[in-house]
């Protein structure tokens, strides 16, 4: 068999085996916000629209999402709904680093910061593998000495599992106008830490 030939099969095949887990990958996240994000938006309208037309809304963007990255964004910009700021870390090999931002002065600062995995809210979130609520100085001092502490000072973490292993955390808080975390969604959001199905 020529080099090119099996070259070209290696490619098809791999290309063919991203589609279907990222296929996988979005279907994961849009169940996991239905069944999370729905009772908790029970008791609040969505920006723009009713409960249901704001969950309507958050779900088409996640499903249109055809890569990785656009899923990621679409479910950061639906979280800073029911927040002031949002952003996720990506974790890897034990270490969290800034993927994005939204709702900061300067989302793209979120980039490449390290997270102290090793104390506080998030290594309780990790140990636990579920969402966990705080104050800022329950947090990533450095985080916290960076970016400013919420008003309210309350801040949300909330792993996301896939396939048994957390690969990303979302941090979530009111910014810098107290009250701006939905307490609703924050209470519901202890449940987010399930294992999204596959």
């Amino acid at each position: 068999m020529p080099e090119n030939s099996a070259e070209e099969i290696v490619r098809t095949a791999v290309a063919q085996a991203l589609e279907r887990q990222l296929a996988s990958f979005r279907e994961s996240v849009v169940q996991e916000v239905l069944r999370e994000v729905g009772p908790a938006l029970s008791g609040k309208p969505a920006a723009g629209g009713s409960n249901a037309a704001g969950l309507q809304k958050a779900v088409s963007r996640i499903q249109a999402g055809t890569t990785q990255k656009e899923i990621l964004r679409a479910l950061l910009d639906n979280t800073v709904l029911y927040s002031g700021r949002a952003a996720l870390f990506v974790v890897k090999g034990g270490a969290a680093t800034g993927w994005q931002g939204t709702g900061f002065p300067n989302n793209d600062s979120i980039k490449d910061f390290a997270l102290d995995m090793n104390s506080g809210l998030a290594e309780r979130v990790m140990s636990s593998r579920a969402a966990g609520n705080g104050s800022a100085s329950d947090f990533d001092h450095a985080f916290v000495s960076r970016f400013g502490a919420p008003a309210d000072d309350k801040v949300s973490l909330l792993p996301l599992l896939l396939k048994d292993k957390i690969s990303a955390l979302i941090y979530a808080d009111g910014g810098s106008q107290a009250g701006a975390l939905d307490a609703a969604a924050r209470s519901e959001e202890r449940r987010v830490g399930k294992e999204c199905r596959s």
